[in-house]
């Protein structure tokens, strides 16, 4: 086609489509190969969802024009129809139109070409994701267009969601590069996210502190939240669970809430503060569970409806107990309100987009995501700082001992030497407390760890034998169930003097590794002398009962024996890995026995 009898048509076009009865948008391909759909697109409100394809062509419907950049009809019950015609003014054939909201329930297109060929198209995700044309998170429609060729658009749309369309035409290679550029946002996101929460995790490996544990549970919460929201959720992990996807983000929106709540209790310690807090603080737990519970079985409208003011009275119950703490003195509050307030601004931004008060843009778009980041960030630092003032705390109460033990030697001078050895029992006193089990009078884990790898490298340098045992009490658990705690401690107690008896040489160690588990670290001792000790404890427990408030109990254990020379570039930890193997392998073999680390690795 020549460039006049193009730009002949073009015109044509424009000023002949509006003539038709109704306004038809003219939509043109452009330069850039991206262009967005929204303003000016003709549609029609269907409130008995009655109106079919047929329908919709015919003339006179008064149909209405969309000013806005995004169509965006909020939450309403009501069928919706779209019309648009696609003019292709580039040189590029393949099209893509994208619809960029992920939870529509039901999106029919129908592509009429201008010799009245109609390609229909049904997407939504109440069909299983593998309906798609296109395999991609959003609903994407392919389109074949030569130069100067023409496509219209009819589009019904019916969803218990948010009635938007953020729509984009875009050619195949263009819209590969935005969603590239789009899916690495997100990945940024989901890295930041999971970098915090593993940091987190790690904390509470170390401190056994519950907020790092509850905080990661919400990190969580919100990521699965906006992987339902942007449709990685059904692409990637239930494409054909069409009813868990239904309820799904509902579902990970009320664990946002339930794990907001619990760590916002733990965090700023709003079980001290008053009892009508303590109460609230309760039955709010509850009632966030109860809603949760609740969306399970209600429809999408309903839940949402249900949910969202419970997320606005949770929020300004979570401003109500920062302010609380803050004023008990809990200076880490300030940085939970900050960091909520960005949560929830993001939060709310999202909302208002949602219910058509604000605009679909790059910015509400992912609002959610800067606002979680920044909260998580913000959060880390306040358990952080928390973690900081709790260590200045310590240091200053050591500081504040000092301090008392240096005024009074100034005042007692004459009794320096007399303080001076008090002291040191003292300390002696407090380090035998640290490193020992207070119930059965031994060393206990800490001590364990040092005194291990002390007996390796000194091992390790002399080129001399070392051998760990560990020793699990079978059955522990029922003697728990059974007679009570009490017993079992008794119990416990037996088998602890019991093995002292076979622990009499210098340097041996026995300690207590956790629970009913016991660890003997025996130097310059070879496997075969380990297996004998290990067999003479074993026949030590076993042979008579243990005597206890209830009666005798027969009690028996199982015992795991690594011993080697040790070599470089072992660690020590590896000694009680090889041993607990062997243990592992005693407990599978009927318990009251000895296996050694070779019998492992034999099997």
């Amino acid at each position: 086609m020549k460039p006049y009898a193009a730009a002949f048509l073009l015109a044509f076009l424009a000023f002949a489509l509006p003539a038709w009865g109704d306004t038809v948008a003219l939509i043109k391909t452009d330069s850039t190969e991206k262009t967005a759909v929204g303003p000016g697109v003709s549609f029609i409100e269907d409130p008995e969802g009655v109106l079919t394809f047929a329908d919709v062509q015919k003339p006179s419907l008064g149909w209405k024009i969309n000013t806005e950049g995004v169509f965006n009809q909020g939450y309403n019950k009501s069928s919706w129809w779209l019309r648009f015609t696609v003019v292709n003014t580039q040189y590029k054939s393949s099209w893509l139109l994208e619809i960029a909201y992920a939870v529509l329930d039901n999106i029919d297109v129908y592509v009429v070409s201008p010799d009245g060929d109609v390609k229909e198209y049904f997407m939504g995700d109440q069909l299983p994701f593998g309906h798609r044309p296109v395999n991609h998170r959003h609903f994407v429609v392919p389109l074949k267009l030569k130069k100067f060729e023409q496509a219209t658009f009819y589009i019904r749309l019916k969803t218990s969601s948010s009635v938007q369309l953020p729509m984009m035409l875009a050619s195949d290679s263009m819209f590969r590069e935005i969603d590239v550029a789009h899916t690495l946002l997100e990945g940024i996101w989901v890295g930041g996210l999971l970098i915090i929460a593993l940091y987190n995790f790690l904390m509470f490996l170390v401190l056994r502190s519950r907020d790092y544990l509850y905080y990661v549970a919400n990190i969580f919460s919100v990521m699965f939240f906006v992987f339902c929201l942007h449709g990685w959720g059904y692409q990637y992990l239930w494409p054909e669970a069409i009813a868990w996807n239904d309820k799904s983000a509902l579902i990970f929106l009320a664990f946002i809430l339930i794990s907001s709540w619990i760590f916002t209790g733990s965090f700023l310690n709003v079980y001290a503060i008053s009892p009508f807090l303590r109460f609230a603080q309760i039955a709010g737990i509850l009632l966030v569970s109860l809603v949760g519970a609740f969306i399970l079985y209600v429809p999408y409208d309903v839940a949402i409806r249900v949910i969202i003011p419970v997320a606005v009275v949770s929020c300004f119950w979570g401003f109500l107990c920062a302010i609380a703490s803050w004023l008990q003195g809990n200076t880490s509050a300030r940085y939970y309100m900050l960091a909520w307030s960005v949560f929830l601004a993001g939060g709310v931004v999202m909302a208002l987009n949602k219910f058509h008060f604000l605009p679909l843009n790059l910015w509400t778009r992912f609002a959610i995501q800067i606002g979680s980041l920044l909260d998580v960030l913000l959060f880390s630092l306040a358990l952080a700082d928390r973690f900081n003032k709790e260590r200045a705390l310590r240091l200053e109460a050591e500081r504040e001992a000092l301090l008392i033990q240096k005024k009074a030697n100034e005042t007692l001078e004459r009794r320096v030497e007399q303080r001076t050895q008090d002291l040191e029992v003292a300390n002696q006193k407090l380090k035998e407390l640290s490193d020992t089990d207070q119930l059965l009078g031994i060393y206990n884990r800490r001590f364990l760890d040092g005194a291990l790898e002390k007996i390796f490298l000194s091992s390790l340098r002399r080129k001399h034998n070392m051998a760990v045992l560990l020793i699990d009490v079978d059955h522990f658990k029922a003697i728990n169930d059974t007679h009570g705690h009490l017993v079992g401690d008794e119990c416990l107690k037996m088998v602890t003097k019991r093995l002292q008896q076979h622990v009499c040489l210098p340097g041996d160690i026995i300690a207590r590794y956790g629970g009913e588990e016991f660890c003997i670290i025996l130097p310059e001792t070879t496997m075969d002398d380990a297996l004998d000790i290990a067999e003479r404890i074993r026949i030590c427990v076993a042979s008579e009962p243990i005597f206890t408030s209830v009666g005798p109990l027969v009690i028996t254990v199982s015992l795991g024996v690594s011993a080697s020379v040790p070599r470089s570039g072992e660690a020590p930890l590896g000694y009680l890995d090889s041993a607990d193997m062997a243990l592992y392998r005693a407990k599978n073999s009927g318990r009251n026995c000895v296996k050694n680390s070779a019998d492992v690795l034999d099997h």
